[in-house]
């Protein structure tokens, strides 16, 4: 038994700290949301301990408030919740007031956001009630349709094959030439999407700091529920921004958001600009209404990349008056062999995977070219500064100054402590 108790000590020393790090849990409501971010709906929650629920102007918004289980995760400094384990929506009739004064009583109905060119074209918007259970209903018909139509067409692609190689074995037997008409194509997909219909509280609101609460079939409060709704017209401005890709890091682009950032590039080096369409926002106003935990600063810019720009074309001009358009391509990225290391970039071939599509932009070798642009019209610019080679005696040479200096001191020093005082 005396030998087992240092054993056990051990291994209740070893479990302490898992003990430990379990944070709290406790029972609370939070407000679960999709929200409209001036591209496409982001899904957010906003813990207990923040009352203030940040929202765009004008714009159709999805609330629910959901009794859950919640912790604070030390780590992360964030506020989490367990929706797997508890995600249990409470029903009733959302009060939104101004001032004292009722503006809007509101329903928990089914919502689904309608996606019309896919999510990541943005310009989604949300159908409420039976309008969102007949267009999920409608894009689900759509969807097993497709697949129907997809499946004829593989059987036919594979029937047609068939056919073809019977026809070839019949034909050098010596039976004549058979007319095979080609299947139908496969069906391009649409890129509209439906999701399926969730529930919540329907918020729509002009600019301003409401008050808000669920209410009961009876008149009470529920409690717990109480909320203040902040909506700001958030001005938001479209813009491209670009990824500077160079070719020895092809894999870690260089951002570059505002337009009086600088691109510094060697003389005869080649580096890559792939661009993006985007949002910049203040930075508080926006992480506040998408990320509500978040620490932001205000006055910050902060862009938000939405989807590669439609440019095919960047313009590069230079100081000695030459200029270039350059064409979006498709490349692929090779390993150099040997020690180097290195990146080799090449056009991909027809039908070869890329690795990268961008603009590439060969840089002039001239010494008299010290400077230039890339713009897409007026949507996008950025100024080139060429770095050109140190000479590397002129800097030798530069470097040791200080140094003779001191030593050339330092002798007059010592040849004025030798030499006889004058009387």
């Amino acid at each position: 038994m005396n030998r087992l108790a240092p054993m056990l000590l051990i291994l209740i020393s070893m479990t302490a700290p898992a003990q430990a790090l379990d944070p709290e849990r406790r029972d609370v409501i939070v407000v679960n949301a999709r929200v409209w971010d001036g591209f496409a709906y982001k899904e957010t929650f906003t813990p207990s301990t923040q009352s203030q629920i940040s929202l765009m102007a004008d714009h159709d918004n999805a609330l629910s408030f959901v009794q859950t289980q919640e912790y604070y995760w030390p780590l992360s400094r964030q506020v989490y919740v367990d929706f797997e384990s508890q995600r249990d929506e409470i029903e009733g009739t959302l009060r939104v007031e101004k001032d004292s004064q009722l503006i809007v009583e509101v329903p928990l109905e089914p919502y689904s956001i309608v996606y019309p060119d896919g999510v990541l074209n943005g310009n989604g918007s949300l159908l409420w009630g039976a309008d969102a259970l007949g267009a999920f209903a409608a894009y689900q018909a759509e969807e097993k349709d497709f697949a129907k139509s997809v499946v004829r067409a593989q059987r036919a692609n594979t029937l047609y094959e068939r056919r073809l190689l019977e026809s070839g074995a019949a034909r050098q037997k010596g039976a004549p030439a058979e007319i095979i008409s080609p299947p139908p194509s496969v069906p391009e997909p649409n890129l509209r999407l439906v999701t399926a219909p969730l529930r919540g509280y329907r918020v729509s609101l002009a600019p301003g700091v409401y008050r808000a609460a669920l209410f009961a079939d009876d008149g009470m409060r529920l409690a717990g529920t109480e909320r203040v709704f902040r909506v700001i017209d958030i001005k938001g401005s479209d813009t491209v921004v670009a990824d500077i890709v160079p070719e020895e890091r092809w894999t870690r682009p260089l951002a570059s958001n505002n337009l009086a950032a600088k691109v510094y590039a060697r003389p005869g080096s080649v580096f890559y600009v792939t661009l993006s369409e985007a949002s910049r926002f203040d930075e508080a106003e926006y992480l506040g209404v998408v990320t509500p935990q978040a620490d932001a600063v205000a006055g910050r810019s902060l862009w938000i990349r939405r989807k590669p720009s439609e440019a095919a074309t960047l313009q590069a001009d230079w100081n000695d008056a030459s200029a270039v358009a350059l064409e979006l391509q498709t490349l692929k990225v090779e390993q150099t062999q040997g020690s180097g290391f290195g990146y080799h970039v090449r056009t991909a071939k027809p039908g070869e995977q890329s690795d990268l599509t961008a603009f590439m932009v060969p840089v002039p070798q001239s010494p008299a070219v010290h400077r230039g642009t890339v713009a897409v019209g007026t949507d996008f610019q950025r100024d080139i500064v060429i770095v050109q080679s140190r000479n590397i005696v002129v800097a030798t040479v530069l470097a040791l100054l200080p140094l003779c200096g001191y030593l050339v001191g330092a002798v007059i020093r010592r040849s004025r402590r030798r030499s006889p005082s004058l009387p």
